[in-house]
This record gives C-alpha cells, structure tokens and sequence, in this order.
C-alpha cells in the first residue's frame, strides 16, 4: 500500500463553508467544486461525505452515486455542529446503513464536531455504543472527530466507543504543538482504535490564509507520521475551499504527487 492511499478528502455541497454565519470564516471568493471534483484534482482515492448545515439530507443514494469509483467512502451519521437534524438523534444512520446495502466501497460511519458539551450530553457512551454495533455488524467503523483544544477534556468514556479518531488542528497557530498534541491523543486513546489526522488549507480558527510555513509544517509532518504508521490516514479539508485560488492548494497538490 502506498501512501497516498492513505489520503481522504472531507466532502461537502459547494458553498456550505462560505455561506456558514454569513461567511464568518472570511473566505475569499465564490466555490462551486464537487467533493468528487475536489478529491480528483488533487490525486486523492478516499472520501469522507459530510452534512453540514443538514445538507445532502437523506436519502443520499444520488449523492454516493457520484463517489461510487472511489475505493472507501465514509459518510457522516451526525453533521457538523449546524446540521440541526442531527442535533437530537443519530437519524443519518439508518440512512448510511441503507446505503452499504449497495455501495461496498462505504466502510464507515462519522460523527463530526462531536466532542462539545451539547453533543457529549445528547450522544451517551451507550447510544454510541448502540451505533457502533450496528455499523460493525454491517462491515463499517465508526469515526468521531477531535480538535486539539478538546484533548484535555473529560472525554475518555465517549471517546473509546470510536474504532477511528480523526484529529484537526483548528487554529493554525497551534499546528507548531503538533508533535505535543499528538503524544496528548495517543496516550488517551484505547491500542484497538485508529488515529487519523485533518489537515486544513484555511486557517479557520483565526480566520485567515493558511501561511505557507504553517502549510509545509503540516505536510512534513503529517508525511513522517504515516510513514511511521503513527497515524493511519491523512483527511484534507475541504472542496469547500479548493477553488477560490489559495496556495495551499497548489502546495498540497505538489506534495500528493510527490508520495510514494
């Protein structure tokens, strides 16, 4: 196996990331790219569709259609923190269930923006563990997703129901802590779960590009952690944001060609 089969990308609809709080991200420009579109241009094999603000809602058999050449899709059983339809109840999951019936290639089931206060008392260690069971009898893990300031949280109980455990870095000031943070993850999570890491071409947490220093930092390092097999898959985030001309893109898309 290679490394770049290792290489996820966050899939979203077109323009959720711009239109979230009336752009409170300030992202530049107009996007309109495909999560399929998106994963191509840079040479990534894996997807990982996501509902934000509640959209694609259900049934999404129209929308994994469109992924169905990639070889592993995961697809989100909670969206993101806006997506409302999920805020009270994993009602995406028999959905997703309904859709490995007919896609093999769909090998998981994700809950992203999981570790805030609202969801970690909505989402008890036994619904999870509910969730998780019926995933594994149908052949599929179950993901959450982490940000390095939730590391130091009382999350233990939930966070050992996830077979995967996707780590971002939200403010890039803080990706020169990676190594720290890491070593912070994997001293809490269990030796049967998995970690893998988000990498983002914005930074988000400050609003504002993503330095190129910042952006080399992320890809050395993330490339020395697979290589290790500290980590078992790399997440770049997202088509949201790979068509309004940032640099990141091009960097990143020289770095994936440049894989083993």
């Amino acid at each position: 196996m290679s490394l770049k089969d290792l290489l996820w990308l966050w899939g979203q609809d077109p323009g959720t990331h711009h239109e979230v709080n009336d752009n409170m991200w300030k992202l530049p420009g107009v996007n309109k790219m495909e999560p399929a579109e998106g994963a191509k241009q840079l040479g990534i094999p894996n997807m990982c569709r996501i509902a934000m603000g509640s959209i694609p809602a259900p049934p999404f058999d129209n929308e994994m259609e469109k992924l169905k050449d990639f070889k592993k899709v995961v697809w989100s059983v909670i969206g993101d923190e806006s997506s409302v339809r999920t805020s009270e109840g994993i009602s995406d999951l028999d959905a997703v269930l309904d859709l490995k019936t007919k896609y093999p290639t769909l090998v998981g089931g994700v809950m992203d923006d999981f570790f805030t206060p609202a969801r970690r008392e909505t989402y008890t260690a036994p619904m999870l563990r509910q969730c998780a069971d019926q995933l594994h009898e149908n052949g599929m893990d179950l993901w959450a997703v982490i940000y390095e300031h939730q590391l130091d949280e009382d999350i233990l109980e939930q966070l050992h129901e996830f077979d995967i455990v996707s780590f971002w870095t939200w403010k890039g000031t803080n990706l020169l802590d990676l190594e720290k943070n890491l070593e912070k993850l994997e001293r809490i999570v269990t030796d049967k779960q998995q970690i893998y890491v988000g990498c983002y071409f914005w930074d988000y947490g400050n609003k504002c590009p993503m330095t190129p220093e910042l952006m080399d930092h992320q890809l050395v390092t993330y490339k020395k952690w697979l290589t290790e097999g500290r980590i078992k898959g790399l997440i770049f985030c997202s088509n949201c944001i790979q068509d309004i001309g940032l640099e990141t893109i091009d960097t990143t898309k020289k770095w994936i060609a440049e894989l083993d």
